[in-house]
């Protein structure tokens, strides 16, 4: 909503907050604006509100990279890293912001994604997180709810990610087993999603050793519950999204109460959900090796939404509103960050894909 890069991908795609119902339709037609952004394959991420904010990071001269909102085309720069725990931490990555406008993220180095640290942005105060553990290598928070709970892991001196929830100041530790458990969005009622990986001896005493790889996670009133699949994002009525594998290949699926659904042909996954059950995420073409950006529903099965000019693009996070965040590659190579809003009169018109599936 993972791989240790995966991560940050999915993590870009939560938002996961209640807004004003949407029925979709398929003549649905987009505008589509380019954000101005430091491209998610360098050194900033951005997440999208059902307010219709983006947050993301822009460039500064000195080589950082400062906090900022997108909100009905203007651009406003509202914050730098504080410079902790040193002055070296000067670049962020956006990852979740709620609709009261609280954003998480992490702050790390001109070397890359670790060391880093976990931060929260609310009401102008920028707060750097503690590790869990000193020894830990690095942080990231992911998910924010209304409530202003938080959820991300942090890499362990032996690399392995541990999920967490930060709620009243304070740490708790996940109920689920795994040598890596990070935790990608936590919805208004205070539900948790994420990915664990298991060794070879737990896949064994669970008699699945022919399933290797991410294995999702719904925690709930204290109790784990694990997935036929892996997952990126949860929405407020708890159906969370993300992918089923199969002989390899990753199908985009919804999870509803332990049910798996698939929703796309493989190779395909999703990383956002909306409140109206609209889901957002990318898929390969036949006889392509490039990502194309899809959104599904109910009423409409798949939709292309891969904007015209792009060879490229991928889904980050879906809102309340219908509006989808992207990401892609143009026809000339560059990197950028877009936002689909629906329009009447927008020059994007969604092409139907042959998608849906029963549940299984």
């Amino acid at each position: 909503m993972s791989r240790a890069g995966g991560f940050i991908l999915a993590a870009a795609g939560l938002a996961i907050l209640a807004a004003t119902p949407r029925l979709p339709v398929a003549t649905d037609r987009y505008a589509v604006t380019v954000l101005p952004f430091v491209p998610f394959s360098s050194t900033g991420g951005e997440a999208l509100s059902n307010r219709g904010v983006v947050a993301g990071g822009v460039a500064e001269p000195d080589g950082s990279v400062a906090l900022a909102e997108w909100s009905n085309g203007v651009l406003t720069r509202v914050a730098v890293p504080p410079g902790l725990p040193t002055h070296e931490f000067s670049r962020l990555r956006v990852f979740g912001i709620n609709s009261a406008g609280a954003i998480v993220g992490t702050v790390h180095t001109a070397a890359g994604d670790m060391p880093a640290r976990s931060f929260i942005y609310d009401r102008a105060t920028f707060t750097v997180l503690p590790l869990v553990d000193p020894t830990d290598l690095g942080g990231a928070a992911i998910g924010i709810n209304e409530r202003g709970a938080v959820v991300g892991y942090d890499r362990t001196a032996t690399n392995e990610a541990k999920g967490w929830l930060w709620v009243n100041g304070a740490y708790a530790s996940l109920p689920v087993s795994g040598t890596d458990t990070a935790a990608f969005g936590i919805n208004s009622g205070g539900t948790i999603i994420g990915n664990r990986t298991r060794n070879i001896l737990q896949r064994l005493l669970a008699g699945e050793i022919c399933c290797p790889g991410e294995q999702g996670y719904v925690v709930s009133n204290g109790k784990a519950q694990y997935l036929d699949g892996f997952v990126y994002a949860i929405n407020d009525r708890g159906v969370a999204a993300g992918g089923s594998n199969s002989d390899g290949r990753s199908a985009a699926a919804v999870f509803d109460n332990g049910v798996t659904r698939i929703i796309l042909s493989p190779p395909s996954f999703a990383v956002g959900i909306n409140s109206q059950g609209e889901v957002v995420g990318s898929y390969q073409p036949a006889a392509s090796n490039l990502r194309h950006l899809f959104m599904w529903n109910a009423h409409t099965g798949g939709l292309d939404l891969t904007p015209a000019g792009y060879r490229s693009a991928e889904a980050a996070a879906i809102n309340d509103r219908g509006e989808v965040l992207g990401f892609g590659a143009t026809a000339s190579g560059t990197s950028q960050y877009f936002l689909l809003a629906p329009d009447p009169q927008g020059p994007l018109i969604p092409k139907a894909l042959n998608s849906s599936r029963a549940p299984h």
